[in-house]
């Protein structure tokens, strides 16, 4: 739990300096974004060395999924977009026992991401950007539940609580992906709105590290065989939408000078309060 919460900090101290130092910035090129995003995820899960795994067919499941992100432009056509989330990942699946009997499997967990995404721009129109998007992700697991239900001849139908007896606690993957920004002018206001599909991949073992050394009794062993590395998948479509943050040029400090005080007479006396 201690590293987790050592990277999550590492993270959002990284992004927050680069946050300081985008904004020094004069220009539109350097306008910083704040927003929210929202969207779905389908995720499933991807078997390793175990074969028998490997075959069997994932159902196809939807969940919600959303955040917070920060645009952050680094000149050109490079836009740093970390991004805080929740999201849900896990497997749906139905496959037929040694025994005859018909099993129904799932998994859903959630999760809360740090995600570290660059976004490369084609620089077509400021009402039309497609970009390019890759990235990491780290994340926590939270909570979520594992259903399992059974036919004859040997009838089950059991709810479990996710644990460490059965998922890992620490989630870090990769992603990547197409997506288009677009600015609007409502009135005053710029808005700035953004639509992405992006796969993510999980690169750590999904599988509790006490479930596979025999140290925490492994609560759904009946569902799999703990073998090889189980790995999270995901594909996420996401609406986000966004306000950028314009610095007030008009201020004390930039007006002094010009009108606030004005010379008189021989210019030995100056006025203006």
């Amino acid at each position: 739990m201690k590293k987790i919460h050592v990277i999550m900090a590492f993270l959002l101290g990284f992004s927050l300096v680069s946050f300081g130092q985008s904004n020094k910035g004069k220009g539109p090129e350097k306008t910083v974004s704040l927003g929210l995003k929202g969207g779905i995820n389908l995720p499933r899960m991807l078997y390793y060395q175990n074969e028998s795994l490997i075959e069997l067919d994932q159902a196809l499941a939807i969940t919600p999924m959303g955040g917070l992100f920060v645009d952050i432009p680094l000149g050109g056509i490079i836009v740093f977009a970390p991004e805080a989330v929740y999201v849900q990942r896990g497997t749906d699946m139905t496959y037929e026992h040694r025994s005859g009997s018909t099993v129904h499997y799932t998994m859903s967990a959630s999760y809360a991401d740090v995600r570290l995404p660059f976004e490369l721009k084609l620089p077509i129109s400021s009402y039309f950007q497609p970009y390019l998007v890759v990235g990491a992700e780290v994340g926590m697991r939270l909570f979520g539940q594992i259903h399992m239900d059974r036919t004859a001849p040997i009838d089950l139908d059991v709810t479990i609580d996710v644990g460490d007896a059965n998922l890992a606690v620490v989630h870090a993957g990769a992603l990547a992906g197409l997506g288009v920004c677009s600015k609007i002018n409502l009135g005053a206001q710029e808005i700035l709105l953004k639509l992405s599909v992006t796969a993510h991949q999980g690169l750590l073992d999904s599988y509790a590290s006490g479930e596979k050394d025999g140290s925490i009794g492994a609560q759904n062993v009946n569902a799999y065989q703990i073998t090889g590395w189980r790995l999270p998948q995901g594909l996420e479509a996401c609406l986000c939408i966004g306000i950028p943050l314009k610095a007030h040029e008009d201020d004390a400090c930039a007006s002094f000078g010009k009108d606030r005080f004005r010379r008189h007479g021989s210019g030995r006396h100056l006025f203006g309060f």
